[in-house]
This record gives C-alpha cells, structure tokens and sequence, in this order.
C-alpha cells in the first residue's frame, strides 16, 4: 500500500516542525511506502522557512508554497493534484488531528475507499457549530449522501480525487467529491475520534463570504451533477 500525507499550513510556525517530524518518524518506522506533502498557503510567519528546512533534511518531505494566500480550497486542491500514492491522506498542522490515527484508518480501506476522521467533539463556537451542522445536513437533503463530517481528516482513494475534479470555488469541494463518490458506488466510512482544540495558528473562521459562497457551490453541484 502507498499514501501521500498531505498538510496544508498557514501560519503555524509553533507546531508546523514538530507535526512534520512527527509524521516523518511514524512513517519513516512502518512498512509504507509514502511521501509528505505541505503547502504554505502564503504563510505571513515563518512556516515557510521552517518547511524548506525540514524538505531539505527529512528523505520523502517535500515543500510547495504558495507566493500569496489562496484559501484552503485551493491549498487542498494543489495538493491532491500533487498527490501520487494510492490513497491520500489529507490532515492539519495545527495539532487538531494526530497523524498517528492513520494507522487506525488504513485496516479499513480493504473494505472502504473513504475513510472520514469526524471529530467526536468540535471546539467551535455556537455559530460555527450551526454552518457545520447545516452544511453536513445539505448533502442528505439535497444528495441523498450522509459526508458526516466533510471538512475533517480523511484518508482516500487517490481515484477517487481523478475521477471526480471539483467544480466548487469554496470547501464544499470536500463535501463534493464524497457526494460524487458515493453516488458512484464507493464506499465511505465514518471513523469518529478525539480531536484537539487549536492552540496555535490562524483559523479559518466561518465568514458571511464563506457561507454564501458554499450555498452557490450547493447549486452548482446540483447542476453539475443533474
């Protein structure tokens, strides 16, 4: 089996280091054949310097950075097209999910092609619990298709990502491809854990341009897909 482990980072000198080290060691211990990928999203701190550094000293890391920031949408995108194992394993640098749970997702792709870390526990506030919930209920009601927890961790079928290029121009790209996905018959898990409320870094909060933006890319998978 192959996986490309995949972190997005904005502005997280604190943790950036010590996730990809981390990552490094775990995988560099098991019998994966794999490859780090992370991409400063135009980071305003020193991630970027810090990330060049781990690239240049760490075998299989590798740094691709973005000269301005260009969103998560377009983060995450950049490294699926970068991507080249068989599954993708999309995670965070800000501590929130550790690496480590990846080894409990991977007994599960022999049966499943998606396998979603939803969190057990999400550290928001009441507003942002309330887009979460509503934009992991749009799907059932207008796709038919439970994401669980779109935006979290996941470990994919790199096909998966191929087969279906996201039309969306907000982060219900990561709802868009499991809704896709499981129309077409793969087959997708929900594997619950424990998360860690962020520490450190820059959130993306939900934002009244980030709401109205994904309720347009509702409508443009709808047709895309009708």
């Amino acid at each position: 089996m192959s996986v490309s482990v995949c972190f997005p980072a904005y502005n997280e000198e604190s943790t950036i280091r010590d996730v990809l080290q981390e990552a490094h060691e775990l995988l560099s211990a098991s019998e994966l054949d794999y490859e780090i990928l992370v991409c400063n999203d135009g980071s305003e701190d020193n991630t970027g310097r810090i990330i060049d550094e781990i690239a240049r000293t760490t075998p299989r890391v590798r740094a691709i950075h973005h000269e301005r920031n260009r969103g998560i949408r377009d983060t995450f995108e950049h490294l699926y097209a970068e991507a080249s194992k068989e599954f993708v394993f999309l995670n965070s640098t800000d501590r929130q999910w550790e690496t480590r749970i990846l080894f409990d997702m991977l007994p599960f792709t022999s049966d499943y092609d998606v396998i979603i870390a939803s969190r057990r526990r999400k550290h928001y506030s009441v507003v942002r619990h309330f887009v979460s919930w509503l934009f992991n209920l749009v799907p059932r009601i207008f796709f038919g298709v439970a994401t669980y927890d779109a935006g979290a961790v996941k470990l994919m079928r790199r096909e998966v990502i191929t087969r279906f290029p996201a039309v969306s121009q907000s982060p219900f790209n990561e709802a868009e491809r499991l809704i896709k996905a499981a129309r077409a018959g793969y087959r997708i898990k929900n594997f619950p854990v424990d998360t860690n409320p962020r520490t450190a870094g820059k959130a993306r909060g939900v934002t009244w341009r980030s709401v109205t933006a994904a309720v347009a890319d509702v409508v443009r998978v709808w047709r895309n897909i009708h």
